[in-house]
């Protein structure tokens, strides 16, 4: 996660005009990566290192007076090296200078990619004062500043395989030396006229004359840019911070048990408590769980639903047939696009790509609401696999501001028909993934979408009826009428809260389109091959130390949607049911479990999750108290 960019000159040379144009070049198109902060350091060959620091994107840093002098004197002051960050904010709040990059500490300056899952550890290893850094990447920083000052009595690979997750690196150091390190690939070279060195996280960042001959850097080996001397130079650090700085961002997803609010989470517990045993008394089918409360359910003399009456056992065609299919949509590169949220399905889809002896490339679409756990599933996997992985991400903090705004409006004026607007913001990841699939060759891309996802229930709320298809195409089609009705539905209700509107417009119809509309082109594996639960959690949790984390709800499944708490808790008081029972009554239907199972964890999937709600809300910058008094108000309707 996050964006790399630079430029290293080689011999005698400096950097050039040219060389500065092209930075730019590379740094615009990092923000697609992230725009929640930006960095950029210049070393002279006087071994003199200055920074720029911003709560901001790069393109608005380069314009402030101090982004602008760098540049310049970049120029003039003849510079070996010029290199940047553009950050998508994971581990502490960007607000916050000391948090965004380069991290800088004793005599290093690190630019990070990734996310360290065993920061904590090296914090305690290295027993060195990480100057009250929040985010992972001071981890990077610690043990560099650690080698320094054992006087590198062993190899740089020592240094960097005491790292977990995924890391891409670019650090300089006060003796002029700049170094660069990947244990995922998502570092590229390219070698310009005058034999410098240009580095990008993606090809696509490169200009098409450079993108011609750029290549991969090596997993796992330390590339010298430039040489270190006896001689030590020092580290100036400038800042451009905004007057307005957002959101707390990612530190809502990231509390402790002792930061929620008892007063919050005890009012909370007895809403779901009151939800949950009237959930107790509503019929259900006699063949699966789903209530009575199902929008457009009805029972047969037997007691059987209209949902299980309509159901057909699709065929498998199996493994080999992936396989072949797969096969036939390679291209030159071999390249595999695999879609990775952090939850189990996709990332057991990331293992067999990488099993069946394919190159997978793993792809995100982070919105700003992928929770800790999603991310650091995510990058433990790439780092153990060696996977490439893309993350595409909008402006969070502007995003997290329209989310406040709409979940406000909701909760005021509370429709569960109009939930989905709240969660349309990680829509774009079909489109998203189409791009970078499209830029990367024509890829094929798969998809760990699976039947036992269908819940139907969300859009027949607003008054559509669904149908699913699991081939390939897209996920779910609607007729003129649903979409009339779903339109109209949402429509109504955000001129009603007009808070709604912005994600309405912004997200609602952009995911509408890529939802219902728009080809997907994507190879499902689970259309392919049946969902296997055990031997799926088994695989992950064995071989890639893969945890449901603590900031999900009690199932893994969409254990990586920090909105999933709040929806789930919604739809439990209004209909006694989540979408959890839909997936419990799938699998059902599928021959995988019996009902009483079913049952059983049906209603432990149900239980409350205090800390997942109370992150939603803080990462949104939500009020606990006002929340919880609007909650409590909607459920009484329902008691």
């Amino acid at each position: 996660m996050c964006g790399l960019f630079g430029v290293v000159t080689v011999g005698d040379n400096f950097i050039s005009k040219s060389d500065i144009t092209e930075l730019n070049r590379l740094g615009k198109k990092a923000q697609r990566r992230g725009v929640d902060a930006s960095g950029l350091i210049s070393v002279s060959d006087d071994k003199q290192i200055r920074i720029v620091k911003a709560n901001h994107s790069f393109e608005s840093m380069v314009k402030t007076p101090v982004g602008h002098e760098l540049l310049k004197s970049a120029k003039t002051q003849q510079t070996v090296a010029l290199f940047g960050h553009s950050r998508l904010e994971t581990h502490g709040y960007s607000g916050s200078s000391e948090n965004n990059q380069p991290v800088v500490l004793g005599s290093w300056v690190v630019v990070h990619n990734g996310v360290i899952t065993n920061a904590d550890e090296i914090r305690l290893k290295t027993q060195i004062n990480d100057l009250g850094i929040e985010t992972d990447s001071v981890a990077i920083a610690l043990l560099l500043e650690k080698w320094d000052r054992e006087r590198r009595a062993y190899s740089s690979d020592e240094v960097f395989n005491q790292l977990s997750g995924e890391y891409s690196i670019i650090a300089a150091s006060t003796s002029g030396e700049v170094i660069c390190r990947t244990n995922v690939g998502n570092l590229y070279f390219a070698t310009g006229d005058n034999e410098q060195i240009f580095i990008a996280s993606e090809p696509r960042q490169f200009s098409k004359e450079l993108q011609q001959n750029c290549s991969q850097v090596k997993l796992n080996e330390t590339v010298t840019l430039h040489e270190s001397s006896q001689d030590t130079g020092s580290i100036s650090v400038l800042t451009s911070i905004k007057s307005e700085v957002g959101m707390e961002g990612a530190q809502g997803l990231h509390l402790g048990g002792s930061q929620v609010d008892s007063d919050f989470s005890k009012s909370m517990e007895q809403v779901a408590l009151i939800a949950q045993d009237r959930a107790k008394g509503l019929r259900r089918c006699n063949a699966c769980i789903l209530p009575e409360t199902f929008p457009g359910i009805y029972f047969n003399d037997d007691g059987v639903c209209s949902i299980c009456l309509d159901f057909k056992l699709p065929e498998y065609s199996g493994l080999d047939s992936l396989t072949e299919d797969l096969q036939s949509e390679l291209t030159e590169s071999g390249e595999v696009l695999v879609c990775l949220s952090g939850g189990r399905d996709s990332s057991y889809i990331l293992h067999l790509v990488h099993h069946l002896g394919f190159k997978p490339i793993a792809y995100t679409y982070d919105w700003g609401m992928v929770t800790t756990a999603a991310r650091e599933n995510m990058s433990q996997m790439c780092g153990d696999l060696g996977v490439e992985h893309i993350v595409v991400s909008p402006d969070i903090r502007r995003n997290r501001t329209r989310i406040n705004r709409a979940l406000s409006s909701w909760l005021k004026n509370p429709k569960l028909a109009t939930i989905p607007i709240l969660m349309a913001g990680d829509k774009p990841y079909f489109r998203w993934g189409q791009e970078v699939a499209r830029e990367r060759g024509g890829i094929p891309v798969l998809m760990a979408d699976h039947p036992m996802e269908t819940t139907g229930f969300k859009s027949m709320l607003a008054g559509a009826k669904t149908s699913a298809d699991h081939s390939q195409g897209t996920t779910y089609r609607l007729n003129i009428s649903s979409m009339t009705k779903m339109i109209c539905t949402y429509g109504a209700h955000a001129i009603q809260s007009p808070g709604l509107m912005p994600s309405l417009v912004k997200e609602g119809l952009i995911g509408f389109v890529d939802y219902y509309i728009r080809d997907h082109k994507f190879l499902k594996p689970f259309s392919y091959i049946p969902w296997e639960e055990e031997l799926i959690e088994t695989t992950l949790r064995s071989e890639y130390a893969w945890s449901s984390g603590e900031d999900r709800s009690v199932t893994p499944w969409r254990m990586g949607d920090g909105t999933a708490p709040f929806y789930n808790l919604m739809y439990l008081i209004g209909l006694g049911m989540t979408e959890h029972d839909t997936l419990r009554s799938n699998q059902i239907r599928f021959g995988l479990i019996e009902r009483q199972e079913a049952l059983e964890k049906g209603t432990r999937d149900n239980s409350f999750n205090a800390l997942g709600l109370a992150s939603y809300f803080a990462t949104v910058g939500i009020d606990l108290k006002w929340a919880g008094g609007h909650i409590q108000r909607f459920a009484s309707h329902y008691q």
